[in-house]
Protein backbone atom coordinates (compact mmCIF):
# COMPACT_ATOMS: atom_id res chain seq x y z
CA UNK A 1 0.00 0.00 0.00
CA UNK A 2 1.52 3.46 -0.68
CA UNK A 3 -0.05 6.13 0.17
CA UNK A 4 3.13 8.94 -0.70
CA UNK A 5 2.95 10.89 -3.60
CA UNK A 6 5.17 12.79 -5.73
CA UNK A 7 4.47 16.56 -7.26
CA UNK A 8 5.96 17.81 -10.65
CA UNK A 9 5.92 21.39 -11.85
CA UNK A 10 6.80 22.75 -14.97
CA UNK A 11 4.88 20.00 -16.57
CA UNK A 12 5.66 21.19 -20.52
CA UNK A 13 7.16 24.16 -22.23
CA UNK A 14 4.35 25.96 -22.80
CA UNK A 15 1.41 26.21 -20.14
CA UNK A 16 -1.13 26.91 -22.56
CA UNK A 17 -1.00 23.78 -24.68
CA UNK A 18 -2.83 21.91 -22.40
CA UNK A 19 -5.48 24.57 -21.86
CA UNK A 20 -5.94 24.94 -25.29
CA UNK A 21 -5.64 21.05 -26.31
CA UNK A 22 -8.74 20.92 -23.94
CA UNK A 23 -10.49 23.65 -24.93
CA UNK A 24 -10.27 22.57 -28.94
CA UNK A 25 -11.03 18.88 -27.76
CA UNK A 26 -14.56 19.23 -27.15
CA UNK A 27 -17.44 18.79 -26.17
CA UNK A 28 -17.16 16.38 -23.29
CA UNK A 29 -20.30 14.80 -21.98
CA UNK A 30 -21.24 13.58 -17.93
CA UNK A 31 -19.17 10.82 -16.89
CA UNK A 32 -22.44 9.01 -15.29
CA UNK A 33 -25.33 8.57 -18.02
CA UNK A 34 -27.48 6.07 -16.31
CA UNK A 35 -27.71 3.22 -13.54
CA UNK A 36 -26.19 0.16 -13.71
CA UNK A 37 -28.81 -2.14 -15.91
CA UNK A 38 -28.81 -5.17 -14.86
CA UNK A 39 -26.93 -7.79 -12.66
CA UNK A 40 -25.34 -7.26 -9.13
CA UNK A 41 -26.05 -3.39 -7.84
CA UNK A 42 -28.89 -3.42 -10.67
CA UNK A 43 -30.21 0.46 -10.30
CA UNK A 44 -26.97 1.74 -8.28
CA UNK A 45 -24.60 3.97 -10.36
CA UNK A 46 -20.66 3.35 -11.49
CA UNK A 47 -19.46 4.72 -8.50
CA UNK A 48 -22.08 4.21 -5.78
CA UNK A 49 -19.49 3.44 -2.83
CA UNK A 50 -18.40 7.04 -3.30
CA UNK A 51 -21.47 8.48 -3.59
CA UNK A 52 -23.04 6.33 -0.50
CA UNK A 53 -20.17 7.73 1.47
CA UNK A 54 -20.34 10.87 0.81
CA UNK A 55 -24.20 11.03 1.60
CA UNK A 56 -23.68 9.28 4.89
CA UNK A 57 -21.16 12.51 5.61
CA UNK A 58 -23.55 14.84 5.16
CA UNK A 59 -26.20 12.98 7.08
CA UNK A 60 -23.42 13.03 9.76
CA UNK A 61 -22.97 16.76 9.55
CA UNK A 62 -26.38 17.52 9.28
CA UNK A 63 -27.27 19.15 5.87
CA UNK A 64 -28.24 16.86 3.20
CA UNK A 65 -28.95 18.24 -0.01
CA UNK A 66 -31.76 17.20 -2.39
CA UNK A 67 -30.41 14.06 -4.40
CA UNK A 68 -30.58 15.94 -7.67
CA UNK A 69 -28.31 18.71 -6.28
CA UNK A 70 -26.13 15.83 -4.79
CA UNK A 71 -25.90 14.67 -8.39
CA UNK A 72 -25.37 17.96 -10.03
CA UNK A 73 -22.57 18.55 -7.51
CA UNK A 74 -20.85 15.02 -8.51
CA UNK A 75 -21.17 14.52 -11.97
CA UNK A 76 -18.08 15.74 -13.66
CA UNK A 77 -17.40 16.11 -17.50
CA UNK A 78 -14.87 13.96 -18.86
CA UNK A 79 -13.83 13.44 -22.49
CA UNK A 80 -11.33 10.17 -22.97
CA UNK A 81 -8.39 10.77 -24.96
CA UNK A 82 -6.39 7.78 -24.61
CA UNK A 83 -8.02 4.30 -23.65
CA UNK A 84 -6.70 0.87 -23.21
CA UNK A 85 -3.76 2.11 -24.95
CA UNK A 86 -5.81 3.23 -27.84
CA UNK A 87 -6.28 6.82 -29.14
CA UNK A 88 -8.80 8.82 -29.96
CA UNK A 89 -7.49 11.04 -32.21
CA UNK A 90 -5.86 13.69 -30.10
CA UNK A 91 -2.31 15.11 -30.10
CA UNK A 92 -1.26 14.32 -26.35
CA UNK A 93 1.70 12.57 -26.92
CA UNK A 94 3.72 14.92 -24.88
CA UNK A 95 1.58 13.72 -21.71
CA UNK A 96 1.14 10.05 -22.43
CA UNK A 97 5.06 9.61 -22.73
CA UNK A 98 5.79 12.01 -20.28
CA UNK A 99 9.42 11.34 -19.18
CA UNK A 100 8.54 12.82 -15.38
CA UNK A 101 5.66 11.00 -14.64
CA UNK A 102 6.63 7.66 -15.65
CA UNK A 103 10.15 8.67 -13.72
CA UNK A 104 7.71 9.32 -10.77
CA UNK A 105 5.64 6.17 -10.74
CA UNK A 106 8.85 4.13 -10.82
CA UNK A 107 10.23 5.83 -7.55
CA UNK A 108 6.66 6.14 -5.76
CA UNK A 109 5.95 2.04 -6.20
CA UNK A 110 9.41 1.03 -6.89
CA UNK A 111 9.01 -0.49 -10.86
CA UNK A 112 10.89 -0.75 -13.12
CA UNK A 113 8.48 -1.43 -15.53
CA UNK A 114 5.68 1.60 -16.59
CA UNK A 115 3.16 1.13 -19.66
CA UNK A 116 1.01 3.98 -19.88
CA UNK A 117 -2.68 2.86 -20.68
CA UNK A 118 -5.26 6.48 -19.94
CA UNK A 119 -5.70 9.57 -20.45
CA UNK A 120 -8.79 11.20 -19.45
CA UNK A 121 -9.89 15.24 -19.16
CA UNK A 122 -11.95 15.99 -16.24
CA UNK A 123 -13.80 19.23 -16.22
CA UNK A 124 -15.84 20.43 -12.98
CA UNK A 125 -18.04 23.17 -12.92
CA UNK A 126 -18.23 25.59 -10.25
CA UNK A 127 -20.28 24.60 -7.53
CA UNK A 128 -19.07 20.66 -8.18
CA UNK A 129 -17.00 18.51 -6.20
CA UNK A 130 -15.21 14.87 -6.26
CA UNK A 131 -16.91 12.68 -2.99
CA UNK A 132 -13.06 10.81 -1.62
CA UNK A 133 -12.63 7.69 -2.84
CA UNK A 134 -10.18 4.97 -4.22
CA UNK A 135 -9.91 4.88 -7.89
CA UNK A 136 -11.02 1.67 -9.90
CA UNK A 137 -8.50 -1.18 -9.42
CA UNK A 138 -7.68 -3.20 -12.77
CA UNK A 139 -8.15 -7.17 -12.92
CA UNK A 140 -6.71 -9.53 -15.40
CA UNK A 141 -10.29 -10.43 -16.69
CA UNK A 142 -11.99 -7.46 -14.96
CA UNK A 143 -11.72 -3.79 -15.27
CA UNK A 144 -14.44 -1.29 -16.20
CA UNK A 145 -15.44 -2.28 -19.59
CA UNK A 146 -16.81 -4.99 -18.07
CA UNK A 147 -17.51 -4.79 -14.02
CA UNK A 148 -19.15 -2.25 -12.07
CA UNK A 149 -16.36 0.03 -10.97
CA UNK A 150 -17.97 -0.04 -7.18
CA UNK A 151 -17.29 -4.18 -7.68
CA UNK A 152 -13.90 -3.55 -8.76
CA UNK A 153 -13.09 -0.86 -5.98
CA UNK A 154 -14.79 -3.95 -3.27
CA UNK A 155 -12.71 -6.35 -4.78
CA UNK A 156 -9.46 -4.30 -4.55
CA UNK A 157 -10.25 -3.48 -0.89
CA UNK A 158 -10.77 -6.72 0.33
CA UNK A 159 -6.98 -7.79 -0.71
CA UNK A 160 -8.55 -11.38 -1.87
CA UNK A 161 -7.41 -11.00 -5.49
CA UNK A 162 -3.77 -9.63 -5.50
CA UNK A 163 -2.69 -12.50 -7.78
CA UNK A 164 -4.92 -11.06 -10.43
CA UNK A 165 -4.38 -7.08 -9.81
CA UNK A 166 -1.91 -4.97 -12.16
CA UNK A 167 -0.70 -2.49 -9.95
CA UNK A 168 -1.56 1.49 -11.36
CA UNK A 169 0.50 4.67 -11.31
CA UNK A 170 -1.78 7.60 -11.57
CA UNK A 171 -1.12 10.69 -12.19
CA UNK A 172 -3.55 14.53 -11.94
CA UNK A 173 -2.49 17.19 -14.36
CA UNK A 174 -3.65 20.61 -13.36
CA UNK A 175 -4.32 23.04 -15.90
CA UNK A 176 -7.23 25.83 -15.05
CA UNK A 177 -8.80 26.47 -12.48
CA UNK A 178 -9.59 26.23 -8.59
CA UNK A 179 -10.70 23.20 -6.05
CA UNK A 180 -7.66 21.40 -4.34
CA UNK A 181 -7.11 17.59 -4.55
CA UNK A 182 -7.69 16.28 -0.81
CA UNK A 183 -5.63 13.48 0.44
CA UNK A 184 -4.93 11.31 3.39
CA UNK A 185 -1.75 10.28 3.17
CA UNK A 186 -1.91 9.41 7.14
CA UNK A 187 -5.31 7.08 6.68
CA UNK A 188 -8.49 7.69 7.03
CA UNK A 189 -8.60 8.89 10.53
CA UNK A 190 -6.13 11.65 9.74
CA UNK A 191 -6.45 14.60 8.79
CA UNK A 192 -6.05 15.33 5.00
CA UNK A 193 -3.74 17.41 3.36
CA UNK A 194 -4.93 19.87 0.24
CA UNK A 195 -2.67 19.96 -2.86
CA UNK A 196 -3.33 23.22 -4.77
CA UNK A 197 -4.12 22.58 -8.38
CA UNK A 198 -1.13 25.14 -9.52
CA UNK A 199 -1.43 25.06 -13.34
CA UNK A 200 1.28 23.07 -15.53
CA UNK A 201 1.90 21.07 -12.33
CA UNK A 202 1.27 17.25 -12.08
CA UNK A 203 0.78 15.40 -8.66
CA UNK A 204 1.89 11.11 -9.36
CA UNK A 205 -0.04 9.02 -6.67
CA UNK A 206 -1.39 5.13 -6.25
CA UNK A 207 -4.54 6.66 -6.75
CA UNK A 208 -6.05 3.12 -6.26
CA UNK A 209 -4.20 2.99 -2.49
CA UNK A 210 -4.88 6.89 -1.00
CA UNK A 211 -8.00 8.05 -0.80
CA UNK A 212 -8.51 11.29 -2.58
CA UNK A 213 -11.20 13.49 -3.83
CA UNK A 214 -11.17 17.03 -4.95
CA UNK A 215 -12.93 20.07 -2.59
CA UNK A 216 -16.16 22.00 -4.05
CA UNK A 217 -14.78 24.16 -7.18
CA UNK A 218 -15.89 27.90 -6.61
CA UNK A 219 -15.38 27.85 -2.80
CA UNK A 220 -17.89 25.84 -0.10
CA UNK A 221 -20.55 28.10 -0.63
CA UNK A 222 -20.87 27.77 -4.40
CA UNK A 223 -24.62 26.53 -5.36
CA UNK A 224 -24.64 23.20 -7.82
CA UNK A 225 -24.32 23.84 -11.39
CA UNK A 226 -27.83 23.49 -13.68
CA UNK A 227 -26.41 19.76 -14.51
CA UNK A 228 -28.50 17.07 -15.84
CA UNK A 229 -27.97 13.92 -17.64
CA UNK A 230 -27.39 14.61 -21.29
CA UNK A 231 -25.98 18.02 -21.16
CA UNK A 232 -22.65 18.84 -22.95
CA UNK A 233 -19.74 21.11 -22.19
CA UNK A 234 -17.87 22.78 -24.91
CA UNK A 235 -15.52 25.38 -25.41
CA UNK A 236 -17.45 28.46 -27.79
CA UNK A 237 -15.13 31.18 -26.98
CA UNK A 238 -16.54 30.43 -23.60
CA UNK A 239 -17.40 27.20 -21.78
CA UNK A 240 -21.21 26.67 -22.41
CA UNK A 241 -23.38 24.37 -21.21
CA UNK A 242 -26.20 22.94 -23.17
CA UNK A 243 -28.51 20.52 -22.87
CA UNK A 244 -28.92 19.62 -26.59
CA UNK A 245 -29.13 22.58 -29.12
CA UNK A 246 -30.53 25.17 -26.12
CA UNK A 247 -27.97 26.86 -23.88
CA UNK A 248 -28.20 26.79 -20.33
CA UNK A 249 -25.16 28.44 -18.75
CA UNK A 250 -21.55 30.16 -19.70
CA UNK A 251 -18.61 30.25 -17.52
CA UNK A 252 -15.40 32.23 -17.85
CA UNK A 253 -12.03 30.20 -18.73
CA UNK A 254 -10.52 29.73 -15.68
CA UNK A 255 -14.09 29.29 -13.87
CA UNK A 256 -13.88 25.57 -14.58
CA UNK A 257 -11.48 23.33 -13.41
CA UNK A 258 -9.40 21.30 -16.06
CA UNK A 259 -7.15 18.34 -15.43
CA UNK A 260 -5.72 15.67 -16.95
CA UNK A 261 -5.88 12.23 -15.14
CA UNK A 262 -2.81 9.62 -16.55
CA UNK A 263 -2.94 5.92 -15.68
CA UNK A 264 0.07 3.59 -16.23
CA UNK A 265 0.08 -0.27 -15.92
CA UNK A 266 3.47 -0.91 -13.51
CA UNK A 267 5.51 -4.17 -13.18
CA UNK A 268 8.78 -5.02 -11.54
CA UNK A 269 10.16 -6.39 -14.58
CA UNK A 270 9.09 -7.95 -17.51
CA UNK A 271 8.89 -11.58 -15.37
CA UNK A 272 6.36 -10.06 -13.22
CA UNK A 273 4.66 -8.33 -16.54
CA UNK A 274 4.11 -12.12 -17.51
CA UNK A 275 2.97 -13.56 -14.22
CA UNK A 276 -0.24 -11.38 -13.62
CA UNK A 277 -0.98 -11.56 -17.23
CA UNK A 278 -1.58 -14.85 -16.69
CA UNK A 279 -3.86 -14.76 -13.74
CA UNK A 280 -7.52 -14.12 -14.85
CA UNK A 281 -9.99 -13.29 -12.46
CA UNK A 282 -13.69 -14.79 -13.70
CA UNK A 283 -16.42 -12.28 -12.55
CA UNK A 284 -18.79 -15.13 -10.42
CA UNK A 285 -15.77 -16.70 -9.15
CA UNK A 286 -15.02 -13.31 -7.33
CA UNK A 287 -18.56 -12.99 -6.34
CA UNK A 288 -18.30 -16.15 -4.88
CA UNK A 289 -15.17 -16.05 -3.34
CA UNK A 290 -16.79 -12.53 -2.23
CA UNK A 291 -19.53 -13.66 -0.46
CA UNK A 292 -17.84 -16.91 1.39
CA UNK A 293 -15.87 -14.13 2.96
CA UNK A 294 -18.65 -12.39 4.14
CA UNK A 295 -19.73 -15.82 5.68
CA UNK A 296 -16.65 -16.21 7.41
CA UNK A 297 -17.39 -12.43 8.90
CA UNK A 298 -20.66 -13.41 10.22
CA UNK A 299 -22.19 -10.97 7.81
CA UNK A 300 -24.46 -13.59 5.82
CA UNK A 301 -25.96 -15.74 8.26
CA UNK A 302 -28.34 -17.42 6.45
CA UNK A 303 -29.66 -17.03 2.76
CA UNK A 304 -27.55 -14.26 0.19
CA UNK A 305 -29.02 -11.03 -0.35
CA UNK A 306 -30.64 -10.04 -3.37
CA UNK A 307 -28.55 -7.85 -5.82
CA UNK A 308 -28.60 -4.64 -4.46
CA UNK A 309 -28.57 -5.76 -0.53
CA UNK A 310 -25.56 -7.56 -1.43
CA UNK A 311 -24.03 -4.81 -3.40
CA UNK A 312 -24.34 -2.36 -0.41
CA UNK A 313 -23.22 -4.82 1.88
CA UNK A 314 -20.43 -5.61 -0.14
CA UNK A 315 -19.49 -1.97 0.22
CA UNK A 316 -20.10 -1.33 3.57
CA UNK A 317 -17.89 -4.19 4.18
CA UNK A 318 -15.01 -4.08 2.46
CA UNK A 319 -14.91 -0.13 1.36
CA UNK A 320 -13.58 2.51 4.33
CA UNK A 321 -13.60 5.85 3.70
CA UNK A 322 -13.32 9.19 6.23
CA UNK A 323 -16.52 9.40 8.25
CA UNK A 324 -16.36 13.22 8.01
Amino acid sequence: MTTDFRLLDAFLPDPQTLSQLVRASGPYRLYVQAPIASGLGVGLTRRHDAALAWVMRQVAAGSVEAMDVQAARTNLFRGTWLERGTGQGIDCDDVIDHEGLAAAAKDLLGMSVVEPYMLYANLLLPGQELPVHHDTPEFVGLDKTNTPEWFLVVCGRSGLFERSRIRVASAVVFIEGNGDLIVYPDGIDAAPSGVPPRANSAIVLDADELVHGVARVGGVDAPAPPVEIGMQLGWEDTWVLRKGEDEVARYASGDVRLSLQWKAYVFADEAERQRVRGSVLDFDVAVARLVRELRDRGRIPGDVPDEVDLALLMMEEFIKLPSS
